[in-house]
Parts: C-alpha cells; sequence; structure tokens
C-alpha cells in the first residue's frame, strides 16, 4: 500500500510518511498535515489507478463513517447509549450523545440528548445529530 501510494498519491505519502504513528505527537502533527492533503478519497487516489488490486467476496459487515451518527453507531457506547471518547468524563442525564473531546481536557454533560459533541484544537462542534447534514452548509454560510 506504501508502494501504491507513492506512485499514485505521492502528495499524501509525502505529507504523511514521517508521522510518527502509534506516539504522543501523532495527532499534534496528523492535524497539521491531514489538511495539507488532496481532498480525495483512496479508492480513486489509488485504486481506481493501480494494477495489482485483487477482491475477495467477503461478508464482513460494513460502515462508510462519513457522518457522525454512523460514528457514533460504531463506537462503545454507555448504557444511555452515549458515545465517550474522553480521558475523563461525568456524564449525567444525558442519552445517544456523541461526545469526543481533547486528550487530558474533562468533559461534564448534563440533560443533553442527541447531540454531537466534537473537541478539536481550533473548533468546537456542538450541533443537533438529526441535523448533522447541514454542518457544511453552516460553516460555508459563515
Amino acid at each position: 500500500m506504501v508502494n501504491a501510494l507513492r506512485q499514485y498519491a505521492p502528495l499524501i505519502c509525502d505529507l504523511l510518511a514521517e508521522v510518527p504513528y502509534n506516539s504522543s505527537e501523532e495527532y499534534g502533527i496528523l492535524d497539521e498535515r491531514y489538511p495539507l492533503t488532496p481532498n480525495i478519497s483512496i479508492d480513486y487516489a489509488v485504486m481506481e489507478s493501480a494494477d495489482n488490486i485483487h477482491t475477495l467476496p467477503a461478508d464482513i459487515g460494513w460502515s462508510d463513517l462519513g457522518t457522525w451518527a454512523s460514528l457514533h453507531a460504531e463506537l462503545r457506547k454507555d448504557e444511555q447509549n452515549n458515545a465517550v471518547q474522553s480521558d475523563r468524563s461525568i456524564i449525567q442525564d444525558a442519552e445517544g450523545n456523541l461526545i469526543r473531546v481533547q486528550p487530558g481536557k474533562t468533559v461534564v454533560v448534563r440533560g443533553m440528548h442527541n447531540m454531537i459533541v466534537v473537541d478539536e484544537p481550533d473548533a468546537l462542534l456542538i450541533f443537533p445529530m438529526d441535523q448533522e447534514q447541514e454542518i457544511k452548509q453552516v460553516v460555508k454560510d459563515q
């Protein structure tokens, strides 16, 4: 795969090749470099050009994870159907939420239902899960 990236998507390969994966610096460096990569799926960038691609039929389940709701569906959830990605959290009277905060940060949530909360270094997203398709338009309008 790395060779295919080098051949068919050299910019992506160059930008991500030196990321120290599985280290404490991984996310910080990815946050800097990933936005610089072309906005193209791996299918178009590599798979459609490579001549050594083979497939096998398999029933392994699939989720595109192209939306926050699909990510919520795949993540481990608590008894109230909250998917919480946080080192420390206090969740009360909350149900059906996707909550993701930066490492080392405590998240406290009460009385929130079916919301997306994503904390990134440059932005904080708080949006109703059932309206997630409108996020891009809201951001674009600003």
